[in-house]
């Protein structure tokens, strides 16, 4: 296990968005108007995992990169208000802050999006290298893969600390295959996961392959997200399945976010593995039943109430 690490800090490379969320009340329509609701609120798995992170009393960075607009201010002061360190936000004129906007069906799932992140283009080792030298060994640099490819694979090469990665998107992952073998935690989704090991994730002996697989390249601690299928882990030698009662989300947005954040807290803390992922769905359960993006509720002493709700159930894909 490991030990804990409390005087370590997280810092955060990544997208710091507004989401647009529109939700249909009805089966959506093509090229038709869609009768329904629209939400407004802060966003971007980076600026998510670092809120989350913030909530959880841990110390947090924010790296990212706003416009001079409204937005970009929103995002800012929210920011402070909520406990992350924000001094790495670059604030640029004449860029727009980045958005999200998403439209969801009945159900509340996802039908389609249009992502616009190019301001975090403007990020570049010149910005970066004073971030990566203040990091010690035990610190963790959580980073996605919205930024630039030559980017991701420069900041694997520079950072000497922990590592943790969201791939974010199908294609997106591919951008993470050069530095898997750096990586000292790894959260896909099914459809990332089988992007990138080239197969597909459906038995449980394909969901160990793929658990197999991801080992194989050096990642320390995979964390296989699978939807209602629950999610699987491989660390070391172990490999295992937690499988969860089923949710009717008030809203999707966030809520892998919150569950890495949590895992990766716990595991900072020297929380043993499964209590770790029981505790992250249960938060992320928490974030699924609220509308924001990051859950306001969300603090270190009702981690164990939201985990006790969800009848978390194991397999050990070992004995497959």
């Amino acid at each position: 296990q490991p030990q804990p690490a409390e005087m370590s800090r997280f810092v955060v490379i990544g997208g710091a968005n507004v989401d647009l969320i529109g939700s249909a009340d009805q089966p959506l329509r093509l090229h038709d108007s869609n009768p329904g609701t629209i939400q407004t609120m802060l966003g971007g798995v980076g600026r998510n995992i670092a809120e989350n992170l913030a909530r959880l009393q841990e110390p947090v960075s924010l790296v990212s990169a706003v416009g001079d607009d409204s937005f970009g201010h929103w995002i800012l002061e929210q920011g402070r208000q909520c406990g992350i360190d924000m001094r790495a936000v670059q604030l640029l004129k004449g860029q727009r802050t980045s958005a999200f906007l998403a439209i969801l069906d009945p159900r509340h799932d996802l039908h389609c999006a249009v992502a616009d992140m190019g301001i975090l283009n403007e990020l570049n080792p010149a910005i970066l290298q004073p971030v990566l030298d203040s990091l010690d060994p035990e610190d963790v640099l959580i980073w996605d893969t919205n930024l630039d490819p030559e980017l991701i694979k420069w900041i694997g090469g520079q950072a000497h600390c922990l590592l943790a990665m969201d791939p974010l998107s199908a294609s997106k992952s591919e951008k993470a295959r050069c530095i898997l073998s750096k990586l000292t935690y790894f959260k896909p989704n099914r459809a990332e996961a089988e992007r990138l090991c080239g197969f597909t994730i459906e038995t449980p002996a394909q969901i160990r392959s793929a658990l197999d697989w991801f080992a194989a390249q050096g990642i320390k601690e995979t964390v296989l997200s699978l939807g209602a299928q629950g999610t699987a882990l491989a660390v070391g030698q172990q490999r295992l399945l937690m499988s969860l009662d089923s949710i009717v989300p008030v809203n999707t947005t966030g809520a892998g976010d919150c569950f890495f954040a949590v895992y990766l807290s716990c595991r900072r803390q020297g929380v043993p593995l499964q209590t770790a992922a029981e505790r992250a769905a249960g938060a992320a359960a928490l974030t699924l039943s609220d509308p924001l993006s990051v859950s306001p509720r969300l603090k270190p002493a009702i981690l164990d109430h939201w985990r006790a709700r969800q009848h978390c159930q194991w397999q050990d894909l070992t004995q497959i």
